[in-house]
């Protein structure tokens, strides 16, 4: 990458993370790779978030999750 697209993505950075270039980029490079990953971990987190407000609400009417899954709809 160009070195002031680098000191874009750092733009933020704690010390010289932010300004000295070989230190930017391979802080830019870690975060492209946290960013990467947390983006499947975020759609996990979401799903498993999402069955346990259904859960709860389906037990506030006496019903579990696990028989929505079960029962022809």
């Amino acid at each position: 990458m160009h070195k002031d697209r680098i000191l874009k993505l750092a733009k933020g950075f704690r010390g010289r993370a932010k300004n000295c270039i070989r230190i930017a980029r391979e802080r830019v490079e870690k975060a492209l790779q946290y960013s990467y990953r947390d983006r499947r971990n975020k759609k996990r987190d979401m799903r498993s978030l999402w069955i346990q407000r259904i859960n709860a609400g389906t037990r506030q009417h006496g019903v579990c999750f696990s028989f929505l899954l079960i029962s022809p709809a």
